[in-house]
């Protein structure tokens, strides 16, 4: 896997990845930005949130759960000496769908966290990280097809 960082001025940055999608990167404008894109620390939080919620999703199709929303929020706070890397992060899950079983959500989360996700595993190396989770049971009637 590899991922290719270009300049393009000031503290604003291209990254592109193999798959050949791309993000802008830049900064706040009290460090010479001109808040054009996310920030580094902003792009972890949204991979690890990305990582989790491929994870979940995938593990509730398979338990054959009617999922009409996943949305993971994802919060954390840093130490204030540099480098001010994160200390805690903390995921909720608000699931939503029909008759939604909550062993079953439940399973999907702590795997998710305990094993599948990846960026989880790293930072919590370095981060304490927690969960909890939020199932919105929908009571409209699905269309069929």
């Amino acid at each position: 896997m590899k991922a290719r960082i270009k300049w393009i001025e000031n503290v604003c940055l291209m990254a592109e990845a193999d798959s050949g999608h791309a993000v802008v990167i830049d900064g706040a404008p009290n460090i010479g930005g001109r808040n054009l894109g996310v920030r580094p620390m902003e792009l972890i939080l949204m991979g690890l949130g990305g990582c989790t919620a491929m994870d979940v999703l995938s593990i509730l199709k398979k338990q054959r759960q009617h999922i009409t929303d996943c949305v993971i929020e994802v919060q954390a706070n840093r130490c204030d000496e540099i480098p001010k890397v994160f200390t805690d992060i903390h995921l909720h899950y608000k699931v939503s769908g029909y008759h939604l079983k909550e062993s079953h959500v439940k399973r999907a989360v702590d795997l998710s966290a305990e094993k599948y996700c990846s960026v989880s595993a790293m930072l919590g190396k370095a981060a304490k990280i927690t969960h909890d989770y939020e199932i919105i049971e929908k009571n409209d009637i699905p269309a069929t097809t």
